[in-house]
């Protein structure tokens, strides 16, 4: 069953998504530039509504570990395959653990925690906690960019670390499982739609940007094939 509310939700922070890449690939290009906190604050505050949202459906949806694993296993496929796309595309700035992984790996250790709401808030504010603490550290080697302890001299596209992310997950699945709706009906609208579709849309925006930019700027196809080339021999 879905519910048009949680979608309609999510479907705002799609067009919230759809604004801020296409800005930030005109950036990625060279063709503005975005300074200031807003640039900063802004893709996290829009990734914190993805999670809350994925966390509060999640402790609605899922009450069996069967299609969670489904769920784990389609995600981390794309996951390596985003991957694999910045490595050859932008391989200086990697993503290693993504939305996308952050994703996964949630709906994996998420299932523990349904049916579970003041173990899903007290881990939850925990996480938000140790952020404080874990933010500020650095280590020689990559082996807990997952948990969101760094390396020096990190760079990537895409960063969403378990700490503090999951702890936003998990109050997203605290508020989920006090949800009570009896009606099924679904009001259909636009935004709702977007939302219905997001994990599609987050595939398919860029390449309709980079067309988009393309359009607007002329050169953006030939500045994409010089990052490929200088990737591929490089």
């Amino acid at each position: 069953m879905r519910f048009w509310e949680i979608d309609f939700a999510r479907g705002i922070a799609v067009i919230l998504m759809l604004i801020f890449h296409l800005f930030f690939d005109a950036y990625y290009f060279g063709k503005i530039k975005l300074e200031g906190d807003f640039w900063f604050w802004f893709p996290r505050f829009i990734g914190g509504m993805f999670i809350f949202i994925s966390g509060f459906t999640f402790s609605i949806v899922y009450k069996n570990f069967k299609p969670v694993l489904r769920r784990t296993l389609r995600l981390l496929l794309i996951a390596l395959g985003i991957t694999l796309a910045t490595f050859i595309f932008a391989p200086d700035k990697m993503v290693i653990f993504g939305i996308i992984h952050f994703f996964a790996l949630s709906s994996f250790l998420g299932f523990a925690f349904i049916r579970k709401p003041f173990l899903s808030l007290s881990v939850g504010i925990l996480f938000l906690i140790a952020n404080f603490k874990v933010s500020e550290l650095l280590i020689k080697e990559p082996y807990l960019v997952w948990l969101g302890i760094m390396p020096y001299g990190f760079r990537t596209l895409d960063y969403y670390p378990m700490i503090p992310w999951f702890g936003v997950f998990l109050l997203g699945m605290f508020f989920g499982s006090y949800y009570r709706r009896e009606s099924s009906n679904y009001w259909s609208n636009p935004i709702s739609f977007l939302g219905r579709h997001s994990l599609a849309i987050y595939l398919l925006q860029h390449p309709v940007i980079v067309l988009l930019l393309q359009l607007y700027y002329g050169d953006i196809l030939n500045e994409l094939f010089y990052l490929f080339s200088r990737s591929a021999f490089s």
